[in-house]
Formats: structure tokens, C-alpha cells, sequence
């Protein structure tokens, strides 16, 4: 080691210009030869100074081994105290010279005579020298200097060109973008058939997934068969217009997409600069695709119309061979394919297949999520249904579940022949297409919903307005004064407005017979122990709560005026019973004035005896008991009204 004699900062620059790393082939070796021719020498040699080492950037004449080696170690070199000194050196015989008389090179290499030029970059720094030797005794003329010093620019010319060449290149390699230098192949008429590849960058093989070194010298057509014909025809244009162009192609062998712009650089060659935006182009696509699915599932009311729409989109938005739906059927656990898209040479797996048969990755779509599988025979879900995974031609797959109220309706699948993984940005595509088709579903249930209910509000407000004019019109043709029917009409329509009101807490779907019947009384119970009320909580259907309120209101009107309610110690009891959706309901009174039967039927017993059992399909009888009135109604409870579906 000399750091002594090699300024650090000289060091430094040396190893900066990348003339140490250039292969060891004889860089400079023509220059030495001239040397040698000019000079009448044995030996020229073009050595660069390192720490511990002279390197031969270029030699001739110099004998085994330092010619193989292309270096000898500082004891062998004379050239060190060129560079030290930023001077030439010169000696007739170093055998006789102080300074070089123990030097090694005299022995081994032969060097008697030298004579040596400094050698710098282009800043200044000294690091090399250009050397004449001979193995005789030589007085070295000026005319030797002259010629020697002459040639020495020539070498630093050339210095300069390597070390611009060098910095280029390793701009060109660390470049991110792939480079290519082509000249295009034309047939025997002049057309432009093909390309050649003369020079490219390791980004280029980086984004091809091409090996290193498999490129230069060979045509677009050979190294990737198949590609398309505009990868030549659009340099064609380039070449022959004179114009550059940008562009935005795949290249299908490799399922890639790269963006990028060829220019014409003279005669029948041209450049590209180019990345791969393949991400780029499928993300773009994939939002495409959302938004043509929102499009389709506008509007859209049944379930199967649904998923066909997101199977489609899934289809558009993934590059994979495979894109189906099915129906499941929880019960018994198996998914009735319909339709799917698949690429040439994959079968279709349409028809019913059992989740059994494929793993137990049921229980994950059963929760609501996405499944997704690199690898059957790697995910521990799958593993051990290898076959039945072949026999249907797939390696890897995801599952879109679709879902709403907490149960699984359907799945969306997507299937690939070979093992993949899924990217995040896969994942993320199939996310967003369960979030439309989820709010999809919840908006057409709502919508589903609001129409069935104002349908139904319509229906009942005809009903309700058929019964206002049913009971207007009978009461006034059966009163005597104008006040009585007034105060009849009232009393009923305060009566079904009670009844309305139980209603609106449950959308007007339903109604608890309890509340009803309490509801109903509520005008007439003067006290407590005047009235009992026994019997189960049960729902009953609009038209029934309307009816059942009515009937209430007419026994116990006529109960307040007639019966068991008009006298202090009379007493009413309603029970009911719902056995088997059947209802029974009872009004009997006690401790009133003694009853005798009508001899005209008034509107109100038509009412409860018809029109009230006509609502529960059953029965109202009116017993005219002389101890008391007893109405007794037999009839069906009503389902409750289903929800709306997709």
C-alpha cells in the first residue's frame, strides 16, 4: 500500500472514470503498437496507476506472464513515478539509476531503457503514463519525446471517449425505462418486414422477462413469435415518414401492455423508450368496467339478473379463463351453475355441484367473504380435492358471495388452468363489485318495498273509504233524526280511526289482538271491574283489526245503552283464544236489564254478524240471551304479510 505516492482525491477520479472496470482486453493496444513502430522499441505499454497495482490499459510487446496478467504490483512499476510526479521520466539505464535501480521490472520484464509520458483524465488528474522500453542501454532523443508526448494526446483523446462512453453507459443501464436501438429488416422488394434489435438496456429485459444477453442480433419476430404486426408496422412508419410516434400496445404472448415513443434517428434505424403500464391499463379497465356495472344493475329487480351482471363484469375486469355464477341452495350445501365464459380449450362447468366436492371454503362464503385461492394445492382449504379441481380444468380461483339479510343467495366465480396470485388490486376490483351489487340489492328491496307498501296503502285507503261509506250510508237510512246518525257516524269513525292508529305502528301489516280489543273499549269502560279482558297475544291482518275494532264498538255502544253496561251492576267479559291459527272470539255480558230479541235486525248486527266474519273467513253469530247478549266469532288468522325479495 502507498498512499503516499497517490494523492487520495486522484484515487478517487481514477476509479470515477471506470477505466479500471473496462474488460481486460487490450484497450489501448493499437496506440501501443504505434508506439513501438515510431519509437524502433520492443515494448510500449499504457498502464494506469492504482493503490497497490499498475494496470496495462493497453501493451505490446510484453512478455509472459504480465501480458496474460495485464498488471504487475508497484515493485514491478516505473510508471508509478510518472504519476507521482506529473512529470515525464526518462533513463538510459535504469540498472545505473538510483531511483530505479532495485526496481523489480528490471529482472522480470527486461525494462533497461525507459521512457515515460504522464497520462491525465480529462479534469487534470494525473493517473497513468504511455511508456517506451527498451531492453538495451538508449539515449532517448527530443525527437523521441516529441513523437512520444504526441501520441500520449492521442491516448488521452481516447481516455476521454472511453470515459464518456463509460458514464453513458451507465446512464443507459441504470436508465428505468426499457431503451432499444433497432434498424428495421426489409424483404427483397424494399418492404419493411421485420426488426432488428441492436442494442437494449438491462430495463428492457427487466420489463420483458427476457434473459439477459438473448436479444441483440436477433428480430422482434424471432425473439417474441407471434407479436403483433403493429410492433412492426408502426416503427415501419417511423423509419419511412421520418416522424416519431407515441404509443399505448400489448404484446398478447406476454399478456403485458407497455406505453411508450419511437423515434426516427436516420436511415433505416430507430429508438424506443418505453414502460409497462399493464397495472395501469388494467386498473383503467376495471373502472370501466364498475361503471358499465352500476349502469346494468340500475334498475334491475330480480336476483339472477344480478349476478349475471356481475359475473359479466368480473369476465371484463380480469384476465383469467373461467367466469361463471350459480344459485346456491343452503339446504344442501351445492351451487346450480347457469352460465359462464370461458377462454378456448376450458370446458364449461355449467349444471349443480356440491361445495363438498371442492373443500370447506363454504363456510367462509357462508360469513359474506370473497374467497380467494392462489393455489388448491397449497391452501389448506382446498388441498385435498385435487382431482375434482382438475376435472375441471382449475389451479386457482376466487368466489364472489352474494349476499343480503345475512344468507347467501349466490356466488360469482372467476377460474384460472394455473396456479396465480391474486394482487391486491384484484382483490380490490372484486370489493367494489360486491359493494355495488350489495347496495344494489338493498336499493331494489327498498324500492321493492315502498311499491308494495303504497300499493298496500292504496288498497287499504280504498277499503277504509268503502267502509266510511258503508257505515255513512246505512246509519243514515236506519236513524230517526239527523243527530242520531250524526253521533253514529262519529262514534264508528272514532272507532276505525283507533283501530288506524294501532296500524301505523306496524306499516299497517299487522296488529296484536290485545291492542287492539283494548283500543277498541277504551271509550266504554267505566270501571275496571265492569269489564274483563282475557286471551293470548296474536297478530291479526289490517282488515281483521279494522273489523274486530268495529265489532267491539257496537257491543259495547249497545251494551252502554241497552245492556249489561247500562245498569251498575252489569258486567261484560271478551276472551279470545288462537289454537292452530284458528281464533275464537267471545263477548258475553252479564247483570243487565233482561234482553229480548229485536224484531228487526239493525246495521250494527248485519255489521259484526257479516261484514266483520267475512274479514276473518269465518263466522259471527249473535245470541240474544235473556241474561245477556253473547257474540261469538269464528275464523282464521291471516298470515302476516311477507316481505318483499329480489
Amino acid at each position: 500500500m502507498r498512499p503516499h505516492h497517490l494523492h487520495a482525491g486522484r484515487l478517487d477520479a481514477l476509479r470515477r472514470s471506470g477505466l479500471l472496470d473496462r474488460s481486460p482486453e487490450d484497450e489501448f493496444g493499437h496506440l501501443a503498437d504505434h508506439v513501438r513502430d515510431v519509437l524502433d522499441v520492443p515494448v510500449a505499454i499504457v498502464t494506469l496507476v492504482d493503490e497497490d497495482r499498475q494496470v496495462f490499459a493497453g501493451h505490446s510487446g510484453l512478455p509472459e506472464p504480465w501480458a496474460g496478467r495485464g498488471e504487475t504490483p508497484m515493485t514491478h512499476s516505473f510508471c508509478q513515478h510518472v504519476v507521482d510526479r506529473r512529470a515525464p521520466l526518462v533513463t538510459s539505464d535504469a540498472r545505473l539509476d538510483p531511483l530505479l535501480r532495485d526496481n523489480a521490472a528490471i529482472g522480470d520484464i527486461g525494462v533497461v531503457a525507459y521512457l515515460g509520458i504522464p497520462l491525465s483524465l480529462p479534469d487534470g488528474e494525473v493517473v497513468g503514463a504511455l511508456a517506451a522500453i527498451d531492453t538495451q542501454p538508449r539515449d532517448w532523443s527530443e525527437a523521441d519525446m516529441r513523437r512520444l508526448r504526441s501520441i500520449a494526446r492521442t491516448v488521452e483523446k481516447e481516455m476521454a471517449v472511453r470515459i464518456s462512453e463509460s458514464r453513458w453507459r451507465s446512464l443507459f443501464e441504470g436508465l428505468q425505462e426499457g431503451f432499444i436501438l433497432g434498424r428495421v429488416v426489409r424483404d427483397t422488394a424494399g418492404r419493411i418486414v421485420d426488426w432488428r434489435y441492436e442494442a437494449v438496456n438491462d430495463a428492457w429485459h427487466d420489463l420483458l422477462g427476457i434473459p439477459r444477453g438473448t436479444a441483440v442480433g436477433r428480430t422482434v419476430r424471432e425473439l417474441l413469435p407471434g407479436v403483433e404486426d403493429e410492433w412492426v408496422s408502426e416503427f415501419a412508419r417511423v423509419v419511412e415518414l421520418g416522424e416519431p410516434v407515441r404509443f399505448t400496445r400489448r404484446v398478447g404472448t406476454l399478456e403485458r401492455w407497455y406505453d411508450g415513443s419511437a423515434q426516427p434517428i436516420g436511415g433505416d434505424h430507430f429508438t424506443v423508450f418505453f414502460s409497462e403500464v399493464t397495472e395501469r391499463i388494467k386498473r383503467d379497465r376495471r373502472q370501466a368496467t364498475l361503471l358499465t356495472l352500476a349502469d346494468e344493475l340500475r334498475g334491475r329487480s330480480d336476483l339472477e339478473t344480478i349476478v349475471t351482471a356481475a359475473a359479466r363484469c368480473l369476465a371484463d375486469g380480469l384476465d383469467v379463463d373461467r367466469v361463471g355464477s350459480g344459485i346456491v341452495n343452503l339446504r344442501e350445501d351445492t351451487i346450480d351453475v347457469r352460465a359462464d365464459w370461458c377462454e378456448p380449450g376450458v370446458s364449461s362447468v355449467a349444471g349443480r355441484h356440491a361445495f363438498s366436492s371442492y373443500g370447506s371454503y363454504i363456510a367462509d362464503l357462508r360469513r359474506g367473504d370473497v374467497v380467494a385461492v392462489d393455489d388448491i394445492s397449497m391452501d389448506p382449504r382446498t388441498s385435498g380435492r385435487q382431482a375434482a379441481f382438475d376435472a375441471i380444468q382449475t389451479r386457482s380461483f376466487l368466489d364472489l358471495p352474494i349476499s343480503f339479510d345475512g344468507r347467501l343467495y349466490a356466488v360469482v366465480f372467476a377460474h384460472s388452468r394455473l396456479p396465480r396470485p391474486w394482487t391486491d388490486g384484484e382483490r380490490q376490483f372484486v370489493d367494489q363489485v360486491s359493494e355495488r351489487v350489495r347496495v344494489a340489492l338493498t336499493r331494489q328491496r327498498m324500492e321493492d318495498a315502498q311499491r308494495v307498501l303504497t300499493q298496500e296503502m292504496a288498497h287499504r285507503m280504498k277499503n277504509s273509504l268503502s267502509m266510511v261509506q258503508a257505515i255513512a250510508t246505512q246509519t243514515l237510512r236506519q236513524a230517526h233524526t239527523m243527530d242520531e246518525a250524526r253521533e253514529a257516524i262519529s262514534s264508528r269513525l272514532s272507532a276505525l280511526a283507533r283501530a288506524q292508529d294501532i296500524l301505523t305502528q306496524t306499516n299497517f301489516t299487522e296488529a296484536d289482538v290485545c291492542e287492539v280489543v283494548n283500543a277498541a273499549i277504551a271509550p266504554h269502560r267505566v270501571a275496571s271491574d265492569r269489564i274483563s279482558i282475557a286471551g293470548p297475544h296474536a297478530a291479526l291482518s289490517a282488515q281483521q283489526a279494522l273489523g274486530l275494532s268495529l265489532a267491539i264498538h257496537e257491543l259495547a255502544t249497545n251494551a252502554a245503552k241497552y245492556g249489561a253496561l247500562s245498569s251498575a251492576v252489569g258486567h261484560v267479559a271478551m276472551t279470545w283464544s288462537a289454537v292452530d291459527d284458528t281464533f275464537v272470539f267471545r263477548w258475553i255480558e252479564t247483570g243487565g236489564p233482561l234482553v229480548v230479541a229485536p224484531q228487526r235486525r239493525g246495521f250494527g248486527s248485519k255489521l259484526i254478524e257479516r261484514i266483520v266474519a267475512a274479514y276473518f273467513d269465518g263466522e259471527g253469530r249473535i245470541e240474544f240471551d235473556p241474561a245477556g247478549i253473547r257474540f261469538t266469532l269464528t275464523g282464521a288468522l291471516a298470515e302476516p304479510d311477507s316481505r318483499p325479495t329480489a
